[in-house]
């Protein structure tokens, strides 16, 4: 058994050792995705493939947040010689890396067909039609979905609206954005209510 020496190290043992759990969150996708599998035309897969992740990745590192701060965890945090920014980053890095972990099997098997509650932000990134009035072209830029989803459609063989190197941007520029935010609000989030 490794010990753990910083928190995203004490995150992935403590994701290794709960067996049932891990069993759990590697088979959902695959449970849920192969009786939906269909020869689905590329549009249609790099949807799916975009509300999966946009909702495992979501509601995963909400959820683990949330309980923790219930517990009382986040305030232990606090004493840890790390600044909050620092932790809060790290635990999301290492709940995305899981995150990554369970999708896996999934985009490399079988392409799924989820539905989420995130239809709007979704329909507003071009996810389900294409876009044409410049406002919401416009809107749909603002949103991360539309890169994830250009970058699909093209890698699965579909004629994307973006050229790759705007969507590696895009992207990158999300990334960057959020790892920011992240940092800011990680003091807030470590705080009791």
């Amino acid at each position: 058994m490794m010990l753990a020496g910083t928190i995203w190290q004490r995150e992935l043992v403590e994701f290794a050792q709960r067996r049932r759990a891990l069993i759990i969150k590697l088979a959902f996708p695959l449970l849920i995705g192969i009786p939906l599998v269909a020869a689905a035309p590329p549009f249609y897969a790099a949807m799916s493939l975009t509300m999966l992740i946009a909702i495992i990745g979501t509601l995963g590192a909400g959820a683990v947040l949330t309980r923790e701060r219930q517990s009382g965890l986040t305030l232990r945090y606090r004493t840890l010689p790390v600044t909050p920014g620092r932790l809060l980053i790290e635990r999301l890095s290492t709940s995305a890396l899981i995150d990554l972990l369970q999708l896996t099997p999934v985009l490399v098997e079988v392409m799924l067909y989820v539905f989420i509650p995130l239809l709007p932000l979704l329909y507003l990134s071009g996810v389900f039609t294409p876009l044409e009035h410049p406002a919401l072209l416009a809107i749909s830029r603002l949103l991360p979905f539309s890169y994830l989803h250009e970058s699909l459609l093209g890698a699965l063989g579909g004629q994307p609206n973006l050229l790759p190197w705007e969507t590696l941007l895009g992207g990158f520029g999300f990334l960057v954005g959020a790892a920011g935010l992240t940092g800011r609000l990680g003091r807030r989030v470590t705080e009791s209510d």
